[in-house]
């Protein structure tokens, strides 16, 4: 059980820092990027991944860096039986960005998708994202050790 505390601990930073946000939309905020930012090679649909199972996200993202290690991709049977599969986590890197995602490994759902960087305006542009939208809410992951300062954005699915 000792291996999976600093995993435990990093989840709770990162729900407790998400849950503290205290961010309002402002109103002549714009539903999504340009149509340059579009064409721009590094952009990621994050939304299109909103409501995706963990292999759908995998087929579009590819493996994730958990892929051979110690605690990897999938849970083992002991690491099953001592989390019942919830808050399993992949890494990815994808077209530059890094992007977490935390699923149930029983059900396959997703749970949210982190897309890890310090600028919101740029992570939103990037992940094609809209604080407007109906499917999805977007949540700044706050820097624990800075407040003030953002480690990324966490996407839930409303549903």
């Amino acid at each position: 059980m000792r291996s999976f505390q600093p995993l435990l601990w990093c989840l709770v930073v990162l729900f407790c820092a998400a849950a503290s946000c205290t961010r309002s939309t402002p109103s002549n905020e714009q539903a999504g990027p340009s149509p340059a930012d579009v064409r721009s090679g590094n952009n990621i649909d994050i939304s299109a991944l909103v409501g995706r199972n963990i292999d759908q996200v995998r087929r579009t993202l590819g493996r994730p860096q958990e892929e051979g290690q110690t605690i990897g991709a999938e849970p083992t049977k002991d690491q099953m039986r001592a989390t019942k599969g919830e808050d399993w986590i992949n890494t990815f890197d994808y077209r530059g960005s890094t992007i977490v995602v935390t699923f149930n490994a029983r059900t396959r759902k997703v749970r949210d998708l982190v897309l890890v960087g310090t600028d919101e305006e740029e992570l939103m542009r990037r992940g094609q994202l809209s604080l407007v939208s109906t499917d999805y809410v977007v949540l700044p992951v706050n820097n624990p050790t800075a407040p003030t300062k953002i480690t990324g954005v966490r996407v839930v699915a409303r549903k």
